[in-house]
């Protein structure tokens, strides 16, 4: 297969998963900011098993989406930094690694809260359930502001797509920022709004590289 290609596949990649990952986020519906038992109780009241289950399942197919597009970027920056002994590039990746790999905990969490209440589960378990559940979404954040670092500086090494690799370093100043100030209170929403500009990006560097492939 033709190498612009498959670089049009890899930021197709980063496209697709915010679309999937939203359209997971539209069929289960919108988790309740308060952990309070009456809330969730209302929510899963709402959802059907059937829901929670295809909107999980799309929601993480989402970022197993994200993965592949990260992998395409560590191709790319280990590509145009071939004879360097940079690492870079794969700090970037095993970020994203670890990053999807805490948020699909996440996801099956988010799906064992609907089967449990639904089952008749004691109703603060199911509340303690969620509390981590919304703890951890926070500080996944470190490791995204990881991917975003580095794998901007790695662009940044090799001289080219400038601006792009500073947009992503400074997307991951703010989502570390972000998720700092969501893991302090997590009644505040700024973690919500670092996670939308992580996907503005995702989005606006998927959109560049699928209009533009990279040759090197």
């Amino acid at each position: 297969m033709a190498s612009h290609v498959l670089s049009r596949l890899g930021a197709l990649a980063g496209v697709l998963s915010v679309v999937v990952t939203f359209v997971g986020f539209g069929v289960h519906g919108g988790l309740p900011s308060d952990t309070t038992p009456g809330a969730i109780r209302a929510y899963v009241g709402a959802v059907t098993p059937g829901q929670a289950g295809l909107g999980n399942f799309l929601e993480l197919l989402g970022y197993v989406l994200f993965l592949v597009f990260a992998a395409f970027l560590y191709a790319l920056a280990r590509a145009t930094t071939a004879d360097r002994l940079d690492w870079l590039p794969v700090l970037g990746f095993v970020a994203a690694t670890a990053y999807v790999a805490v948020s699909a905990t996440l996801i099956g969490t988010q799906l064992a809260i609907v089967d449990w209440a639904k089952a008749g589960g004691d109703p603060r378990s199911v509340a303690g359930m969620y509390a981590l559940d919304s703890a951890a979404f926070p500080l996944s954040f470190e490791l995204a502001a990881v991917f975003l670092a580095a794998t901007g500086a790695a662009l940044l090494r090799a001289g080219r797509w400038r601006l792009l690799a500073a947009a992503s370093c400074a997307v991951g100043a703010i989502v570390l920022i972000s998720g700092l100030i969501g893991s302090m209170s997590q009644t505040n929403n700024l973690a919500q709004v670092g996670f939308l500009i992580f996907v503005v990006w995702q989005l606006a560097t998927g959109v560049y590289f699928l209009a533009r492939p990279p040759t090197v």
